[in-house]
């Protein structure tokens, strides 16, 4: 007998610190770090799937204050080690 996988939520990734911290910015959610070597993936929950879009924006001159870009940028370093110190 076969045993149904749930629906994933929709998620976006970026192995990027900068897009990561302007998606936070944007509200977005961080579910996960998922780490492959040295390189850390940001994974976020994108139930609107407006993720993509947001990625675009950031491509192209998205602005967004600065102060919680300094702190979203904190996030994501520390949430970097954090995934690295446990593995």
């Amino acid at each position: 007998m076969k045993t149904a996988i749930p629906p994933q939520p929709p998620q976006s990734r970026t192995t990027r610190l900068d897009v990561a911290a302007f998606l936070i910015v944007r509200g977005f959610q961080i579910a996960r770090v998922d780490l492959d070597g040295a390189t850390a993936t940001f994974v976020f929950d994108d139930p609107g799937r407006k993720g993509e879009a947001a990625v675009r924006e950031f491509y192209n001159g998205g602005q967004v204050t600065a102060s919680e870009y300094a702190a979203a940028q904190k996030r994501t370093r520390d949430l970097m080690w954090e995934a690295k110190r446990a593995s």
